[in-house]
């Protein structure tokens, strides 16, 4: 597959824009504030725009999963809007209210500095493997567009990610992930329209073809844990996701601060759900007339068909861009794949950077030159894009030798610390008598259950149990072994916080 000058014409003006907002926004930063916040005054429709949780990974894998295994992982997906009142109602009123820059600020106020470092780390390696996902992913897509070398192509989107992240910081971010997700939107419908345009045929039609082939068979519930994809055990993933890491995903969090309110940052959470919700539908009507299209194009036996188009499912979409797609408009779908990777990266180098950032007091640094302007925050984005780079590179090894789809890769690797960061934030929330003891105890068997589902054939030889229960199982078990602790040793921690907290606001006032 190769695209023509007209299509990589396409992707070096769409990069080039990218890096332009950088430097754009760049004269701009005079603060911390203004480089990690936003100088808290975004609009909430930025900022809800902007809180994708859809990368590249899921611009593949979304139609990939849909075409090898059918309808039942997106089911799932109706109970997103139930996210909301937990966010609105229990998360942010806390968060909103506390002269805080950073999600594990709040930790550090309700249990200390041990728990607050605990979840700091944990969220830099979270953050750092997922950022290594999204550049695989991205170099996968080039790669099968172009022949070039992945390792190259590896190299290439982190350099440019990391200079206009580092030259525009938050704002830069936001509205290159604001315009990565418009983008997203609209590249995800151009396919099916064009498959209607080419071949004449429908929904309708595409919905026959998937019905005829079983891919619409919807497995509600079963109690054997190694069942794959079940609507029961998806809704309680997708659910848990959802809530985990709108609460305790600096990435996230950073955004709602950046936003003037509280009134403002539930709005936000509204066009966040919303767009995310938007977005997997156009990605499922994607995987649905992709499979419909190559089904009419073959002439093999349903079940043969079926084998075939599974092995490359994850590759589907590029394959059509390229092969089916008029010049000009494939280099454009492949610029949203490649800035949907460089957005996502870019967000994670920041809330990265502004996390370890208050290990460094501002103008405290024994180099002159960290001492002045903002060139410690914007060093810290630069050594974390090498790191995320390097992961991608030992994610690309990895995955040559697993039969992993893209959707696993993300639910048994990226998420695996999703539920246990949760755990101490909804514990603290939650339950008054928790404490740093408690709170770490709970964490603990957290991420001891993480593992155990994640990986329970590759270290123990077990068969594989289902990637979809390792957040909310995970999660509800460190929450559960939370709640039991701090009954016996708990502590009245959070009436010391709340009047901690009071007397910060006389302060101000």
């Amino acid at each position: 597959m190769q695209l023509n000058a007209l299509d990589i014409a396409v992707i070096v003006a769409y990069m080039a824009a990218m890096s332009l907002i950088g430097v754009y926004f760049s004269r701009k930063m005079e603060s911390r504030s203004d480089f990690f916040l936003g100088g808290r005054g975004m609009h909430w429709i930025l900022v809800g725009g902007s809180l994708s949780l859809f990368s590249t990974i899921s611009f593949m894998a979304v139609p990939g999963e849909m075409i090898r295994y059918g309808l039942g992982f997106f089911v799932a997906y109706l109970i997103v809007p139930l996210v909301i009142p937990v966010i609105n109602r229990i998360v942010l009123p806390i968060l909103m209210k506390l002269p805080i820059s950073s999600a594990y600020d709040y930790l550090d106020k309700r249990f200390g500095t041990g728990v607050m470092k605990t979840s700091e780390y944990v969220f830099v390696a979270k953050t750092l493997l997922w950022m290594g996902a999204i550049i695989y992913t991205a170099s996968l897509a080039v790669n099968a567009v172009t022949g070039w070398n992945i390792y190259f192509i590896i190299a290439i989107i982190g350099v440019i990610t990391t200079f206009y992240t580092s030259a525009g910081g938050l704002q830069s971010v936001i509205w290159t992930d604001f315009i990565q997700t418009s983008l997203f939107t609209g590249c995800a419908l151009i396919i099916p329209i064009y498959i209607v345009y080419a071949t004449g045929v429908g929904p309708i039609g595409w919905w026959e073809s998937f019905s005829q082939a079983g891919k619409t068979e919807i497995v509600t519930f079963s109690l054997d844990p190694t069942v794959r994809v079940t609507t029961v055990g998806n809704m309680a993933s997708v659910f848990f996701y959802f809530v985990c890491v709108s609460a305790s995903d600096q990435m996230i969090v950073q955004r709602y601060l950046s936003t003037p309110s509280l009134k403002h940052a539930q709005r936000s959470v509204w066009v966040y759900i919303l767009s995310n919700l938007t977005s997997i539908i156009f990605l499922m009507i994607c995987g649905l007339s992709l499979f419909a299209f190559y089904r009419y194009q073959s002439t093999l036996p349903i079940n043969e068909f079926q084998t075939q188009i599974a092995a490359n499912a994850d590759k589907a979409m590029l394959q059509f861009i390229v092969q089916e797609l008029p010049n000009g408009i494939a280099g454009l779908i492949v610029a949203g794949l490649l800035a949907a990777a460089m957005s996502g990266l870019s967000s994670g180098m920041n809330g990265v950077a502004s996390v370890l950032i208050t290990k460094f007091p501002q103008g405290q640094s024994r180099f002159k030159i960290f001492r002045e302007g903002l060139w410690l925050e914007r060093s810290i984005g630069i050594v974390m894009g090498f790191f995320g780079v390097l992961l991608a590179v030992g994610i690309t090894i990895s995955m040559e030798r697993t039969n992993w789809n893209l959707v696993e890769l993300s639910g048994r690797l990226v998420n695996l610390f999703a539920g246990p960061l949760a755990v101490l934030f909804f514990s603290g929330l939650l339950l008054k008598r928790s404490n740093s003891l408690s709170v770490l105890i709970g964490f603990t068997i957290s991420v001891l259950t993480s593992i155990f589902i994640g990986f329970s054939q590759q270290m123990f030889g077990f068969q594989n149990l289902s990637f979809t229960w390792i957040i909310p199982v995970s999660f509800l078990i460190g929450f559960i072994g939370t709640w039991v602790i701090s009954i016996f040793a708990g502590s009245d921690e959070e009436v010391v916080f709340e009047r901690e907290i009071n007397d910060e606001r006389e302060q101000e006032q």
